[in-house]
């Protein structure tokens, strides 16, 4: 059984899962998918439910999605970021589709 195969039948459904398989597929990532993609192989798939993996010496702990202690950093935007963001997602978006 290929890696591929045995993340389909043991993994457990998360986004985790899916970014995992678009790696595997040859996907690009960004590093915070890549970050728990790893995650999720490492805990095994979350097979046994999604929990902390409590590797606290783990670099990518900091990061794990089921970290009890894990601080997001929400960003604050002012009315103009707002509107140049809109403006940048909808180039992109027009890009992208044609």
């Amino acid at each position: 059984m290929n890696r591929l195969e045995e993340v389909e039948k043991y993994g457990l459904n998360t986004r985790d899962k899916k970014y995992l398989l678009s790696h595997l597929a040859g996907e690009k990532l960004t590093p915070m998918q890549a970050v728990h993609a790893q995650c999720y192989s490492c805990m095994g798939y979350f097979a046994d439910g999604k929990r902390d993996c409590e590797i606290t010496d783990c670099a990518l702990y900091p990061f794990m999605r089921y970290n009890p202690n894990r601080k997001i950093n929400k960003r604050i935007l002012t009315d103009k970021q707002r509107r140049d963001l809109s403006i940048r997602f909808k180039k992109n978006k027009e890009k992208k589709h044609g």
